[in-house]
């Protein structure tokens, strides 16, 4: 894939869930992040793009993306912001906002979610390249990564399978 495309990469369970129904990720504890080389993946991303509730839960967590541009889509006018951190509010319709944003950085953008934001992304025709890890768990609940139905194209580019049981599915999803 190209550096400065858009990808939307996530980790999500065997069964779908890109997390638990109260949000939590703590499925994602025992599998270390050091095998996926995520800081090789976190070096080539110039940009993040998230909803509010993944923010907030971000938040949460403690802000690790330092001044690195973030759009949040959202109509809340309440949201913190972590000191340092360059972040920016948008009320726009989500395939247009990300479309707008993926311009302003030479880098990747990366569609960080929640899963409303991945499906209208895909489903708007603005995300380059879906790129998932299923994890080996099966959760029976949660959220999922699909908030809707998408039969938009997406063709099988890459697949790695870890020793952990997990394995790495990325997608090319335009046409050419």
């Amino acid at each position: 894939m190209a550096e400065s495309d858009v990808v939307a990469s996530l980790a999500v369970s065997l069964d779908g869930y890109v997390c638990r129904a109260d949000g939590s990720v703590d499925y994602l504890e025992k599998y270390p992040i050091e095998e996926y080389d995520f800081d090789g993946f976190v070096d080539g991303v110039g940009a993040l793009i998230m909803g509010s509730t993944t923010y907030v839960q971000t938040v949460g967590w403690g802000w690790t993306w330092g001044d690195r541009p973030t759009m949040v889509l959202t109509t809340r006018a309440d949201l913190p912001v972590p000191e340092g951190a360059d972040i920016r509010f948008a009320a726009r319709p989500t395939a247009e906002a990300i479309r707008s944003f993926s311009v302003e950085t030479p880098k990747r953008l990366w569609v960080f979610g929640g899963g409303r934001v991945v499906t209208e992304g895909l489903r708007g025709g603005a995300i380059d390249t879906l790129d998932i890890t299923v994890m080996p768990e099966a959760l029976g609940d949660g959220i999922p990564l699909f908030s809707d139905a998408y039969d938009g194209p997406m063709l099988l580019v890459e697949t790695v399978a870890y020793s952990n049981g997990a394995f790495r599915l990325v997608y090319d999803t335009r046409l050419d």
